[in-house]
C-alpha cells in the first residue's frame, strides 16, 4: 500500500480485515463501501487505485488462500471448507479451485504441495496528471443513455447530434459530456451504463421524444487529460489511487463525468483533450 493519508489507510485496512473475517458473509460492493464509509460510486476505483487489485480478485485470492490452508492443515470436509470460504455449494468451489490450481480440492489435499499464501499484486508507480479543484456549474443536458463499452460512446453521441441537426437544434459548438455510472473493472461490459449528451441553454425547449438530465454543480476535482482515450485508465488510477487518498479528499455520492473537449474526427489521438470531473463533498 502506498498512501500517506491515515483516513484512507484505515479504510483499506478495515475492508481487508472485513474480507478476511467474513468470507462466508456479505462481500457485495455496497456492503464493502459501507464498511469503508464511502460512496459505492467511487469505492471500487479507490480500492483498485490504492491496491492495484479489483475487489473481486482480492476476494477470490483470499478465498483460495484460506481454502488451500484448510485443505492441507485440517481434516474438515471439502463441503465444509467450501462453506467457510464463502461458496454457495461444493461444485462452484471445486470449479474455482481447479481453475486456479489445476487440481480438484480432493486431489490437491492428497498432493505433496506445500502451503504458500499468494502475493498481492505489485502496484506500479502511477503516471501523474494535472488536477485542480474547481467550482463547476450545474448542466441541464439533452442526453442519450448508453449501454456497454465506453469506447463506443462516440457512436451514441453521433446519433444524438444527428437528431439535433435534423430538428435544427445544433446551433454553435457543443461539448459532449459523458456521465459514467459504472466501473469497467467491476461491471460486466454489457451492464455498463452511461449518459452522454450536450449542455442546453436555460430557455431551450426540448421535444417530448428527447431525454433531459441534470448534472449537479459544485466543487469538483478536474483532471486535465491529453492523449488517446485508452490512457484514461491511467488517469483514473492516478486520480483515485494517489491524488484522492494523499490529499485526504472526501467524495460526493454522485457519479464522475468527462467533458470531451476535442472532436476525435478533427484532431489526432495524441491531441485529444478530456476533463475528468470528480464531485467532491463540501
Amino acid at each position: 500500500m502506498n498512501t500517506s493519508n491515515p483516513t484512507y489507510e484505515r479504510r483499506i485496512l478495515r475492508v481487508l480485515s472485513y474480507i478476511h473475517d467474513n468470507l462466508d458473509g456479505d462481500l457485495s460492493l455496497d456492503n464493502l463501501a459501507s464498511v469503508a464509509c464511502m460512496s459505492p460510486f467511487h469505492w471500487h476505483r479507490v480500492f483498485f487505485g490504492i491496491t492495484g487489485e479489483t475487489l473481486a480478485s482480492c476476494i477470490r485470492r483470499v478465498r483460495m488462500d484460506r481454502a488451500t490452508f484448510l485443505l492441507l492443515q485440517t481434516k474438515d470436509s471439502v463441503s465444509e471448507i467450501a462453506r467457510q470460504c464463502g461458496y454457495g455449494n461444493v461444485q462452484s468451489f471445486a470449479r474455482s479451485f481447479q481453475a486456479d490450481y489445476g487440481l480438484t480440492p480432493s486431489k490437491f489435499r492428497k498432493s505433496e504441495i506445500n502451503y504458500c499464501a499468494s502475493e498481492t499484486p505489485q502496484r506500479k508507480p502511477p503516471k501523474s496528471f494535472e488536477i485542480e479543484i474547481r467550482e463547476m456549474p450545474s448542466y441541464r443536458m439533452v442526453a442519450e443513455s448508453h449501454s456497454g463499452d465506453y469506447q463506443f460512446l462516440g457512436r451514441t453521441i453521433s446519433q444524438l447530434y444527428a437528431r439535433l441537426v435534423l430538428r435544427d437544434m445544433a446551433d454553435g459548438e457543443k461539448t459532449p459530456i459523458a456521465v459514467l455510472h459504472g466501473d469497467p473493472r467491476l461491471v460486466p461490459e454489457p451492464e455498463l451504463r452511461s449518459d452522454i449528451g450536450f449542455a442546453l441553454e436555460a430557455d431551450t425547449v426540448l421535444p417530448e421524444d428527447f431525454r433531459e438530465i441534470t448534472v449537479p454543480g459544485g466543487r469538483h476535482a478536474v483532471l486535465h487529460f491529453k492523449g488517446p482515450y485508452v490512457g484514461l485508465f491511467e488517469a483514473y488510477q492516478y486520480l483515485y489511487g494517489h491524488w484522492v487518498p494523499n490529499n485526504g479528499i472526501e467524495l460526493l455520492d454522485a457519479p464522475i463525468y468527462a467533458m470531451i473537449l476535442e472532436d476525435p474526427r478533427e484532431v489526432s489521438p495524441n491531441d485529444l483533450r478530456t476533463n475528468i470531473c470528480l464531485p467532491l463533498a463540501d
